[in-house]
């Protein structure tokens, strides 16, 4: 079997040596310098799901939006992602969002998932959108369209949605609908382009034509809908859903769609994908070899393996007094062993 490491490796051979906006090869984060940054991102992450929510009601209502209320979500997101990625990464990733507990407001809505999932999938698309070369426009649009790609999830049924047991096979067929319902509530949606109803409408769509609702294959589906079809796969493995409590740690949520879904996306999106897809977010905890267990404090894009780390507790499982970073990229007889959720963290202890 072809390991992860092989994959990224073989995926970096091709990669285009040009990219319109960069992605610095590491990042490092200091808590104290960056504790006003966090909440400023924080607060543009808490927004865009109140705002998402307040307008996709008004939509359900039959009040017509403009899509410029759409891009104006998305375009704080955009703008701040090219200078703290790690943090919106980390929000995506459920790793960061312990602060905003304390909104009311946000915690409800939160208890329906389509609002963050929307939002974390656009963020994940945004890295990319980067990724592959996009410019900032570019990605504001990629952006706005991944925003609402599940607007049709609004016709489907809570009955069926928050369903804590697997779907009938009538319950799934009406699922499979949502795109075209989407394409319905986009006429609500003044001025949006094209692009978007491609993105609502095959963001289910896969490579290899096993996707719905026409089982499109390859170049027949658009580029935005093939980033958001990856995306979304992500997002949901590593979030609960109502028929499924736990969450998928990233690094065994990449292993799947390695190992069982490859076939389903797009080459190049893949690439990307293996890239730059943050495996170890910020303040997501790991074991080394050596047994030390320490927390997720800095990313190397161009080594997503090898990330920065905090060590918590030494191999004998001892927590550290005195800070300890390791830069993983610098210490080549260390590597990460495995990740570890907060469970698996206190049952390694």
């Amino acid at each position: 079997m072809v390991t992860l490491t092989e994959l990224i490796k073989k995926s970096k051979e091709k990669k285009s040596p040009e990219k319109k906006i960069s992605i610095s090869e590491a990042v490092h984060v200091t808590p104290d310098k960056e504790k006003v940054r966090q909440q400023e991102i924080e607060e543009i992450y808490a927004s865009a799901i109140l705002r998402l929510k307040q307008i996709m009601d008004e939509i359900v209502l039959g009040r017509t939006k403009e899509w410029r209320e759409i891009v104006q979500i998305v375009e704080n997101i955009v703008g701040e992602f090219i200078i703290k990625p790690e943090i919106f990464l980390s929000l995506a990733n459920n790793y960061a969002l312990r602060e905003l507990s304390n909104n009311y407001a946000l915690s409800e809505i939160i208890k329906d998932y389509l609002y963050p999932h929307s939002v974390n999938v656009s963020i994940l698309a945004a890295n990319l959108g980067f990724a592959l070369g996009y410019n900032k426009s570019e990605v504001i649009d990629l952006c706005a369209c991944s925003l609402i790609h599940d607007i049709g999830m609004l016709k489907i049924s809570k009955q069926i949605i928050d369903k804590p047991s697997k779907l009938s096979e009538e319950e799934f067929a009406e699922i499979k609908r949502h795109p075209v319902y989407g394409l319905a509530f986009l006429l609500k949606i003044k001025d949006s382009p094209k692009i978007t109803a491609d993105v609502v409408y095959q963001h289910h769509e896969n490579k290899d034509g096993t996707g719905y609702p026409e089982g499109k294959k390859e170049d027949e589906i658009s580029e935005f809908a093939k980033i958001v079809a990856i995306a979304e796969v992500y997002e949901a493995m590593t979030h609960p859903r109502p028929y499924r409590t736990e969450r998928i740690i990233p690094f065994a949520a990449v292993k799947i769609i390695i190992q069982e879904d490859e076939a389903k996306f797009d080459q190049k999106v893949l690439k990307a994908f293996l890239n730059y897809i943050t495996f170890y977010p910020i303040n997501s905890f790991v074991a080394l070899n050596n047994n030390e267990i320490g927390r997720v404090v800095g990313i190397n894009n161009l080594s997503p393996m090898r990330p920065i780390v905090e060590i918590i507790f030494d191999g004998q499982g001892n927590q550290l007094k005195k800070l300890k970073i390791i830069d993983l990229t610098k210490s080549p007889i260390l590597f990460i062993k495995k990740a570890i959720d907060e469970q698996g963290l206190r049952e390694t202890l």
